[in-house]
């Protein structure tokens, strides 16, 4: 769930102390000497620029680039002098995620070689990427879990979701000789990363990237974010998942239409069509913040890392972002449907088949019978209205 921006500001002073080793930030009024090395002086070109070119620039607000200014330096624990300050090698970082280049006029801006400013991007996407534990995390307890599955159920009426699973796709340009492992089911060269995020659409695990023609099933079945639901870790709890997924396996997926022999599948259908359309508005929402991902130029030949990293690094900002109430700089675009690759397996004997009778259960209890009452009210509310 998203909280405003000072509220969570404050459930993270532990982090701080975590990663500064010293006490928690000082508030705004305290001296810029304190021991931590946080104070004003460490924004001085922050400071010196106005909101509406900050929003531009990095599509983040002054408040939550303070904050991670803040919390890079003290992961950096940078002190001396002699190179790159960290506030311009995280602005130009920024600046690069937000446009997915970084001109001249930024760099000078900054006060930033141009030679330095590639090793810049790698170094603070690297940091970035390393905060994931702390900013992109799985309800874990009880209570958290249901909290999350209460929004699931609020928005379609399906129980026990804990998350909607989905495949981000970035555009790239692969090796020569691999460019079939890349071609995904669009036709472009892509990577691919599998992400879970909640009704709010904050995100709640993110995978290693892997090659675009990767099969959806195979990548799920090797994450661990898998492994953890196969051992009950998440109780008994569902992902929603597309067609491209194996059936009762924790990954709650559409009723097949030849399966489909009441009007409890339907609507059923109906609810889980607009749970998944949910990581659709999530992945729009992450390229039109992040217009760097809508495409990484060239990987080289087993070499993942810095694009896995860059990826990586955006999902954190984008969690911190909405912790902010950071609006977008643009109205999203939705990003298109990936055509379900044929899952293989079949044949297989599935120890959790016993979970695609649950599901039936679940929604045969959930869009039976209650589900035609809810639909009859909804027609007797409208012809009231009508009478009216």
């Amino acid at each position: 769930m998203s909280f405003a921006g000072a509220v969570w500001l404050a459930v993270q002073e532990n982090l701080y102390r975590g990663t500064s080793g010293g006490p928690a930030r000082r508030s705004s009024g305290s001296s810029s000497s304190s021991s931590d090395g946080l104070g004003e002086e460490s924004r001085g070109c922050l400071n010196s620029l106005d909101d509406h070119f900050l929003s531009q620039c990095f599509h983040l607000s002054r408040q939550c680039l303070a904050f991670l200014l803040d919390f890079i330096k003290s992961r950096l624990r940078q002190g001396g002098s002699g190179a790159a300050s960290t506030e311009a090698m995280t602005l130009a970082t920024l600046y690069f995620c937000a446009h997915g280049f970084l001109p001249r006029k930024i760099t000078d801006l900054l006060g930033l070689e141009r030679s330095s400013a590639n090793e810049a991007v790698s170094i603070i996407s690297t940091v970035l990427a390393d905060m994931a534990p702390s900013f992109i995390t799985f309800p874990v307890g009880y209570n958290d879990r249901m909290g999350v599955a209460q929004g699931f159920k609020n928005m379609s009426g399906i129980p026990h979701v804990v998350g909607v699973l989905g495949c981000l796709h970035i555009k790239v340009t692969p090796p020569p000789a691999e460019e079939s492992l890349f071609l995904n089911t669009l036709g472009y060269h892509s990577v691919m990363v599998q992400m879970i995020s909640d009704a709010d659409g904050n995100l709640l695990s993110v995978e290693r990237c892997c090659p675009g023609g990767a099969l959806e099933q195979a990548v799920w079945e090797r994450s661990s974010i898998c492994q953890e639901f196969s051992s009950f870790q998440h109780g008994q709890t569902w992902v929603v998942g597309g067609r491209g997924l194996p059936p009762g396996r924790h990954v709650l997926t559409p009723v097949e239409r030849s399966q489909i022999k009441s009007s409890a599948a339907r609507r059923f259908n109906a609810a889980h069509s607009q749970v998944l359309t949910s990581t659709q508005n999530v992945f729009g929402s992450l390229k039109t913040r992040f217009q760097c991902l809508r495409d990484l130029g060239v990987v080289q030949a087993g070499a993942l890392e810095p694009v896995a990293r860059i990826i990586t690094a955006c999902c954190v900002l984008h969690n911190i972002a909405k912790k902010f109430s950071v609006p977008l700089p643009r109205e999203p675009v939705l990003e298109p449907v990936h055509p379900a690759q044929e899952a293989g397996g079949e044949g297989e004997e599935d120890p959790f088949q016993y979970m695609e009778k649950t599901k039936e259960d679940m929604i045969e209890m959930c869009f039976g019978n209650a589900g035609d009452e809810v639909e009859q009210e909804k027609d007797r509310h409208k012809q009231n209205g009508a009478l009216s």
